[in-house]
């Protein structure tokens, strides 16, 4: 009995460390959770267009700003391309910091640090799941 609760107790602590890991990939969480944290300055990728042009300030705008569409910086790579993280560069510049064999303009994104892992998966998830609008 005791080794079970120990068990149970392990288990929750992985959870209680996932953070934000459990979140289904939806535009919506992508945004509340990585681009309104980490992104949406005016400094930054704030409304109205920041660097690179690119708004990251809301859902919507973001959404229309990154999937499909060409990068400013980089004219021959697509932001998002739904469904592949290998081919998005809006995933090249987020994994830029850890891979040094990345071919990127500019600095990594975002610059000042790399995302947190769960922050990561989320985006992961939301490319590969097809980067849903909602």
């Amino acid at each position: 009995m005791l080794l079970l609760a120990l068990t149970l107790l392990a288990c929750g602590d992985k959870d209680a460390d996932s953070g934000d890991a459990g979140l289904d990939p939806t535009m919506a969480n992508v945004q509340a959770e990585v681009f309104a944290k980490s992104c949406a300055f005016s400094s930054c990728h704030g409304e109205g267009g920041g660097s690179a042009d690119l708004d990251l300030s809301s859902a919507e705008v973001s959404h229309a700003q990154l999937v499909g569409v060409a990068s400013t910086k980089a004219e021959s790579e697509t932001r998002v391309v739904a469904g592949s993280t290998a081919d998005s560069y809006l995933w090249t510049k987020l994994q830029a910091h850890d891979d040094g064999t990345a071919v990127i303009e500019g600095d990594p994104m975002p610059p000042s640090a790399p995302l947190a892992d769960d922050q990561l998966a989320l985006v992961q998830g939301w490319i590969e799941a097809g980067a849903p609008a909602e």
